[in-house]
């Protein structure tokens, strides 16, 4: 990338200006070709195709004549379209004058001039636990809320002032705050106002607690710029299920946008812009390479232009709502039909947001974050199992699937199936309840989160079953981290509701993705067979599917 956004929209403007060029030449001939001749719809739509991306772009690099001129060309260019017919003569005339002034423009243009611009430097990656600040005059209630937290891995700073909270917060920003609105040394909402406002606050996960059922007291709240508002004195497991999505949020990483768009001007613009705010942004600029390109990105959002050779964006759009895989998807339409029955038209055939371009590169940033996140949350929200935090029966599989072609892909890297299953957890829930049952499966996902690495897949497959795949981990090695888990565990007391202590164990099977088990099924189903040989070998073990071939 470029030093700065300054730079490279300099560097994309002169780019853009020998395109011009090159595609005023193209017009010529294309006029040319119409004037006077039979109707030839293919050369009409490639002439009506080169004024769109004019009107897209021209005022993005800093000349709005182009824009208005493209779009007078296009408007011309759709109505011969609609009505079937060839240009008149006086329709001839107004494409050649059009064209004269896109060849001044160009012509009187200067290259080198600096065009203005904007937008946010990529933040860097955090390389340390994630931290959160929990400010709480109550000290039972802050030391519960932080051991929770700590549970999980993350790093939890403890203040019982609004000021000593906010001086934490300036010297060293954390990734997450817990805030309670009945701290008396100040307004627990000017605070978060405050923290909105400084550099990188807008990625800050902020939790405010209330005791206060007023509606517009959270209203206050949201007003203010928290994220979530949690009112009432809810227990621990249930205010950290509220925020950990604000801190995956956080740590994620940069949002996949995929671009379908032909025109090399327009796509340059989009990279940049997007790629100045931390976007990984994946252009695709033949239509007929959208499956590919979605397999291969998987995108966070499509930004689909409308008008594309051979095929609309509309069409685009309903073709990706027709599979479940897609159905959530954020599309993200960018074109220049501004009228209202287009946007009509973006809504029906399942877009989330229309944006005619010329678009600013601050109002682009701001839509695509927006719908990324909003994207990723409800993608968060099917995939991920309620009670553990981890993913899905049905989303572990579609994961498994894709590590199963990226290891056809590169063979050397190992790939290990773990299949773990809770030991006696009936006779848990018969004797103390499902409740306590229900604490045991979160205390085994916790473990889990915490001592695997962020890479490796953890889901819950049904019921006590959990699910792992471990990524460049053979067999052995794999063997010895989940009986590390395994021991970890089986030490850990777990407390009824009569305060009867008690611990719990696991069985677990392990299976290598080699030759014998090539395929999904194969390969799940000799993890399985190895769990359920260590539960007939007495539970409380890890075992290998290769111990069951000898």
């Amino acid at each position: 990338m470029p030093a700065s956004w300054t730079e490279a929209l300099r560097e994309l403007r002169g780019k853009y200006l020998r395109e011009t060029r090159d595609r005023a030449d193209t017009i010529a001939r294309l006029i040319e070709s119409l004037e006077g001749q039979p109707a030839d719809t293919a050369a009409l739509r490639e002439l009506n195709r080169l004024f769109h991306g004019l009107a897209g772009s021209g005022t993005t690099y800093g000349f709005p004549e182009l824009t208005a001129r493209g779009l007078e060309g296009e408007r011309t260019c759709s109505v011969l379209l609609a009505q079937g017919r060839v240009p008149a003569a006086s329709e001839v005339a107004a494409w050649r004058e059009v064209l004269g002034r896109i060849v001044t423009v160009v012509a009187q243009a200067e290259p080198t001039r600096a065009a203005e611009g904007g937008g946010p430097e990529p933040a860097p990656a955090a390389t340390r636990p994630a931290t959160v600040i929990v400010a709480d005059d109550d000290d039972a209630r802050r030391e519960r809320v932080a051991r929770r937290l700590e549970a999980e891995g993350l790093l939890a700073r403890r203040f019982d002032t609004l000021a000593a909270a906010e001086a934490a917060l300036i010297a060293s920003p954390p990734e997450g705050v817990v805030l309670s609105a009945r701290l008396t040394d100040g307004s627990v909402y000017s605070l978060v106002r405050r923290l909105r406002e400084r550099p990188g606050g807008e990625d800050l996960g902020i939790l405010v607690l209330s005791d206060r059922e007023a509606l517009l007291d959270r209203v206050e709240a949201i007003h203010s710029g928290a994220d979530v508002v949690v009112v009432g004195d809810v227990g621990e497991d249930t205010l950290w299920r509220r925020l950990r999505p604000l801190l995956e949020r956080v740590q994620a990483e940069p949002g996949r946008v995929l671009a379908v768009e032909d025109e090399p001007s327009q796509a340059s613009f989009i990279e940049t812009v997007l790629g100045s705010a931390g976007f990984a942004v994946r252009v695709c600029r033949n239509p007929g390479h959208l499956d590919a390109e979605l397999s291969s990105v998987q995108p966070d959002l499509v930004l689909m232009d409308v008008l594309l050779p051979g095929v609309s964006g509309f069409d685009l759009a309903r073709y990706l709502r027709q599979s479940e895989r897609y159905a959530t998807l954020p599309v993200l339409f960018l074109t220049t039909e501004g009228q209202l029955q287009a946007r009509i038209e973006g809504m029906r055939a399942g877009g989330d947001d229309y944006l005619v371009k010329p678009v600013a590169p601050a109002l682009l940033i701001s839509a695509v974050a927006a719908r990324v996140e909003r994207g990723r949350m409800l993608r968060r929200l099917l995939e991920r199992d309620g009670l553990t935090g981890l993913l899905t029966h049905s989303a572990f599989i579609e994961r498994a699937k894709q590590a199963i072609a990226r290891h056809g892909r590169v063979p050397e890297r190992p790939l290990a199936w773990v299949m773990l299953d809770l030991d006696r957890f009936k006779e848990v829930n018969d004797r103390h309840g499902h409740p306590t049952g229900d604490k045991v499966l979160a205390a085994l996902a916790s473990l889990l989160r915490r001592r695997l690495r962020q890479s490796d897949l953890m889901g819950r497959y049904g019921g006590e079953e959990f699910t792992i795949l471990l990524e460049d981990l053979g067999e052995a090695d794999a063997v010895r981290l989940v009986e590390r888990l395994l021991e970890e565990f089986r030490t850990t007391d777990h407390v009824g509701p009569d305060g009867t202590r008690f611990r719990v164990t696991f069985s677990a099977g392990v299976a290598v993705l080699d030759g014998e088990n090539a395929t999904l099924e194969r390969w799940l189903s000799a993890a399985d067979d190895a769990l359920y040989a260590a539960k007939a070998e007495g539970r409380c073990r890890v075992l290998a599917a290769s111990q069951l071939r000898r």
